[in-house]
């Protein structure tokens, strides 16, 4: 059974009143946005003004009421379901059903928290494309976590879940009688540009390798850094020398690794076998084979030494030191390249494929 995930309780601050209170301004949850709510027909109504000033949502909201009696005056209804509403369906039913990862619907969750400011109280008849052209404006404008203008990707990755969840309003829900075109990123302003995941060279990998043994074998630091150095040094070589994503990594146990060797012409080269539970795993169980070489076979050679007490469905890395790698990364001035692009461990897997 699936436990349905709890949202904050909302909470409205009423902002101004205009037309004698019957229309109102309100801000939620200390959303920047500020929110629109009226009385038409006997029942509310609400919208996003998409402005965060007082001025500019009065401006804006005004408009929106004066086209609601419009519409209303040419029979029009104005009244219907909300896409606030459709998303919570949305999210409900794929927790439910499960048809993509638990890692997918995660990303659904988080970015319907960041679309929420812009589509609270948005009819679903009211999107078209018109409507989404100008939340891609909008959305333009908003800065992310580093501080710099959201992308095109990222926009564009806005209106894969807008769609998803319209699409589950027209052929489950049955609340929406078609799906509105979607702007093109196929323009100049809005085109995508592919950025590649920042890899580590084999000159910059052998100094990254070399400032982490450096840093473990440092006598000035407690011993539980040193474990935690030396635990973090084998998890990237593992990762590297079997170009694992870094949830694939995480996932291993020690039932899941097998020392083996392959023969290369007439030698024989040592190889880590592995099962690893990928992002693709049907049931969020499924796992996939994957193989080893180098650093990642000493690295599974020295964790049982290390752990004698490790049970078989024990993870080989408990933990992520992400912060510590970074740390490391820093430490090697690797962290940021030339073209001011960052690293972080996900460069591990690239690096791999690289090498």
């Amino acid at each position: 059974m699936t436990t349905a995930r709890k949202y904050p309780p909302q909470r409205t601050t009423l902002l101004a009143a205009l037309f004698e209170g019957g229309l109102r301004i309100e801000q939620r949850n200390a959303n920047a946005i500020l929110y629109a709510r009226t009385f038409l027909s006997g029942k509310p109504l609400g919208n996003s003004t998409g402005e965060i000033t007082i001025g500019a949502a009065k401006t804006a909201a005004t408009k929106w009421r004066l086209d609601l009696l419009a519409q209303q005056r040419l029979g029009i209804a104005i009244h219907g379901e909300t896409f606030e509403v459709a998303a919570r369906a949305f999210l409900t039913d794929q927790d439910h059903i499960k048809a993509v990862s638990d890692g997918q619907r995660n990303n659904h969750h988080s970015k319907w928290r960041l679309l929420q400011p812009h589509l609270t109280g948005i009819r679903l008849t009211a999107i078209d494309l018109s409507w989404l052209e100008q939340l891609r404006n909008r959305r333009s404008r908003d800065l992310n976590r580093s501080g710099a203008a959201i992308s095109s990707s990222t926009l564009k990755k806005d209106f894969i879940v807008i769609r998803l969840v319209l699409r589950h309003a027209l052929e489950r829900t049955k609340t929406l009688a078609s799906v509105p075109t979607f702007p093109s990123f196929a323009e100049r302003k809005w085109k995508i540009h592919a950025r590649p995941r920042r890899f580590l060279t084999a000159a910059e990998y052998a100094v990254l390798q070399q400032t982490a043994l450096t840093r473990i074998n440092n006598p000035a630091i407690t011993d539980r850094q040193r474990s935690t150095r030396q635990v973090l040094f084998w998890f990237m070589e593992l990762c590297v020398g079997g170009c694992l994503r870094v949830d694939e990594a995480r996932s291993l146990r020690f039932r899941d690794c097998v020392l083996s060797t392959v023969m290369v012409g007439t030698t024989a080269r040592a190889v880590l076998l592995m099962k690893v539970l990928g992002k693709h795993s049907l049931n969020g169980d499924d796992r996939e084979e994957a193989f080893g070489l180098a650093g990642a076979v000493s690295a599974f050679t020295a964790l049982p030494k290390r752990r004698p007490q490790a049970q078989a469905d024990d993870l080989l890395f408990p933990s992520l030191h992400r912060r510590q790698f970074r740390e490391l990364l820093e430490a090697a001035q690797l962290r940021v390249t030339a073209t001011g692009d960052t690293r972080n461990m996900k460069s591990l897997r690239s690096t791999g494929i690289c090498l």
